[in-house]
């Protein structure tokens, strides 16, 4: 499967229909994104080991690691806090990848994607599915991107 700008298909995972579910709840009001103020860690929990939370920074916009979840350093990304992630991305797929982050920030909608990881891990999986959700501490310009993974193994289950 490829990306995709916009919400989650019938057939996502229920951890990625949840964060997407809450982020909707929590816009301000019509046309109005919601700020990191407005996402509670408390709120997500069991979501918070698969939640990862990445600035938008500079014009054109860069993005960086701002909060990585317990269940993405299990699964071995080298990435830490304070990267940026085109650093992290596999050469092959920079482009589609940092083109789909550039997406979510600018179209203000979310990025949705299901297929083989692009940042190298540690652990092996089969694939991985993802969702990129903007925050915008204005409620229009994004400046956070609220993602959300899941991994799977060789036989589809959840890892």
């Amino acid at each position: 499967m490829s990306a995709s700008v916009t919400g989650p298909p019938a057939t996502a995972h229920r951890k990625i229909v949840q964060l997407y579910g809450y982020w909707q709840k929590k816009a301000p009001g019509p046309g109005l994104l919601p700020a990191r103020g407005d996402i509670d860690p408390v709120d997500l929990g069991v979501l918070l080991p698969n939640v990862w939370l990445v600035d938008v920074v500079g014009d054109p916009p860069r993005f960086r690691f701002r909060l990585i979840g317990g269940a993405v350093s299990k699964m071995g990304m080298p990435a830490k806090v304070g990267d940026f992630v085109d650093e992290f991305v596999q050469a092959e797929a920079k482009a589609q990848t940092m083109a789909e982050f550039a997406a979510a920030a600018r179209e203000r909608l979310p990025v949705w994607f299901r297929g083989p990881a692009r940042m190298p891990y540690e652990t092996k999986m089969f694939e991985l599915e993802r969702i990129f959700l903007p925050l915008a501490s204005d409620g229009v310009r994004v400046d956070i991107l609220l993602c959300l993974t899941v991994y799977y193994s060789l036989d589809g289950r959840e890892i």
